[in-house]
């Protein structure tokens, strides 16, 4: 603005001093011209009276001196006498204007200029009483003559003034504009230095209060959006029409194991290259709601691609990421347990109807029906069994057509469950013991009590002849904990993250031969996680294996001062 406002004053400025030289150049021009037209008015006059009175016009002239040329012309346009020139020489000057003005009227004038327009002459002829013309002329510079006569002086006046015109319109325009940037625009009417600002400072303020009221809302849902966002489990990205971010949230950067401040303002593609972001992103921005299934560091996410619409044109999209990896772990392992059950049931029952086939075609010897039918028993018992074991994990998972709680004596539990496993033990030379206290924690008797059978079954079916099983019960660090210890195979470390899951087995082979439904530590884990309990698995090959079952805490612990 002091650009704009120098150049208009210093160009006013200039202007004006050239128009200004302009006029008194030509007004001095036109006095000058006037005061010499006068001059020969007065001095044709003279001689003209002066002639009058004497008895030759040519006898007289010829006796006077002047500056100015004088000439005299006959009527006929024949020079009769100049002082300047031997009128004999002279040529006929009827045609001239002001000599046939004069002629006419008395009087003639006329102008006339030089080759080169510096000089101009100017011409005054007065016809005397004998009839002859009395001319006299004077020669004098012209416009662009005395233009270039004071042109030197005219230059150094103008540089001067156009130097002093500089540096005022320079001092004027910080004057001027130096108040005007100094204005308060959070408070305009505290700087109300010119009343012509005034409305423009009253517009001012209300844009300010209007862009007050704009950003309080604008924070308010801001605070609100961030607050939605940054909590959400989902991913959200936002996302312009040249594809950068403008918005990502806390689960998206963990997601994409970026920085938000990195990510906000790149290119999507700089936090995930896939073709399936790729597609999902250009699907969104033709206007097109676009999903796909991501995987990322072994975790499977849901993409949700959807545009962002104003009227017609898309102004950008919305990518939201739902972690999927739990329901596709469950959909694999639902898949799996059919698989496995449709298979775990298949068998026994192909034993079943086997040996059932053999025996109604008559082909078996009478003194072999008793082992067939105990074999037709140890099959359906096992497929019985592993029914049940179906059954309880499906209660499990489903949480369903489960008893009221109550309090359990996990002492006594162990007592129970171990007095029912001691003929296998015995079968199987296998020692069991139980040390510890009593303690009574609340939960489901049944299923507590199937987690712990699993446990001790298997300390008893995977332990070596002469070995131990031994059942803790005691408080550590104010919780109840449950130790099931044997001296048995062992669990090789490779097989050990997958033992929790269903019909998995370490060795198939011997599993089959010692029976087992491959549930009983599923059903294990999904009775402590309903009970809210911890489990802890310590093995080692041909070094027993340790399950530590860790209860939450007790509010009053609850023990009967009983100790093995």
């Amino acid at each position: 603005m002091t650009k704009r406002v120098f150049r208009s004053i210093f160009l006013t400025s200039l202007a004006a001093l050239i128009l200004a030289s302009a006029f008194i150049v030509i007004t001095l021009y036109r006095i000058y011209e006037t005061d010499a037209v006068n001059e020969l008015k007065r001095e044709a006059a003279h001689i003209s009276e002066a002639i009058r009175q004497k008895q030759s016009e040519s006898e007289y002239l010829k006796q006077i001196y002047s500056s100015d040329r004088i000439t005299l012309i006959a009527e006929n346009g024949a020079v009769i006498y100049d002082n300047m020139t031997d009128a004999s020489t002279m040529g006929n000057h009827a045609d001239r204007p002001e000599i046939t003005e004069a002629l006419m009227t008395g009087t003639g004038e006329s102008r006339r200029y030089s080759d080169t327009l510096s000089q101009m002459t100017i011409y005054y002829a007065l016809k005397t009483y004998e009839g002859n013309v009395l001319r006299v002329s004077k020669t004098q510079s012209s416009v662009l003559g005395l233009l270039w006569d004071v042109l030197p002086i005219l230059l150094i006046i103008l540089i001067s003034t156009t130097l002093l015109s500089y540096l005022t319109a320079r001092y004027m325009a910080k004057q001027i504009v130096s108040p005007i940037n100094a204005l308060n625009l959070d408070s305009p009417f505290e700087s109300d230095i010119y009343d012509e600002l005034s409305p423009l400072l009253t517009r001012i303020n209300q844009q300010n209060t209007y862009i007050k009221k704009q950003m309080l809302e604008i924070t308010k849902k801001q605070r609100e959006f961030n607050t939605v966002t940054q909590n959400m489990r989902e991913g959200l990205v936002l996302i312009s029409a040249k594809g950068n971010i403008l918005s990502i949230n806390e689960s998206a950067v963990e997601i994409f194991q970026t920085d938000i401040e990195k990510s906000i303002g790149s290119h999507l593609l700089s936090v995930n290259r896939s073709l399936t972001m790729q597609r999902v992103f250009e699907g969104a921005l033709n206007g097109i709601n676009t999903e796909a299934l991501l995987t990322i560091n072994g975790r499977h996410y849901q993409l949700l691609g959807s545009p962002v619409v104003s009227k017609t044109s898309v102004l950008g999209a919305v990518i939201l990421l739902l972690d999927i990896t739990d329901k596709h772990i469950a959909e694999r392992s639902r898949r799996e347990f059919t698989a496995n059950v449709s298979h775990e049931l298949k068998t026994p029952l192909t034993s079943i109807l086997g040996f059932a086939e053999i025996m109604k075609d008559g082909l078996t010897r009478p003194e072999d029906m008793q082992d067939f039918a105990g074999r037709i028993y140890y099959e359906a018992s096992g497929l019985l069994t592993l029914i049940e074991d179906i059954l309880e994990l499906s209660q499990l998972d489903e949480k369903t057509e489960l008893p009221d709680k109550e309090h359990v004596d996990l002492y006594s539990l162990a007592e129970n469950v171990l007095s029912r496993l001691k003929p296998i033990a015995d079968k199987k030379g296998v020692n069991l013991s139980l040390q510890g206290e009593k303690i009574v924690v609340t939960g489901y008797r049944k299923t507590l009590d199937g987690m712990l059978y699993n446990l001790c079954d298997n300390a008893i079916k995977y332990n070596i002849s002469g070995g131990s099983a031994t059942v803790r019960i005691a408080y550590k660090n104010n919780k109840p904990v449950v130790t099931v210890s044997d001296t048995g195979i062992g669990i090789p470390p490779e097989h050990q993250p997958h033992v929790f899951e269903r019909f998995y087995r370490v060795d198939k082979s011997r599993s089959k031969e010692i029976g087992g439904t491959g549930l009983g530590l599923s059903i294990v884990k999904h009775g402590a996680i309903l009970h809210g309990i911890s489990v802890d698995m310590r093995s080692g090959e041909n070094a027993g294996t340790t399950f530590t079952l860790t209860f939450p805490v007790t509010e009053k612990p609850l023990n009967i001062n009983h100790k093995q």
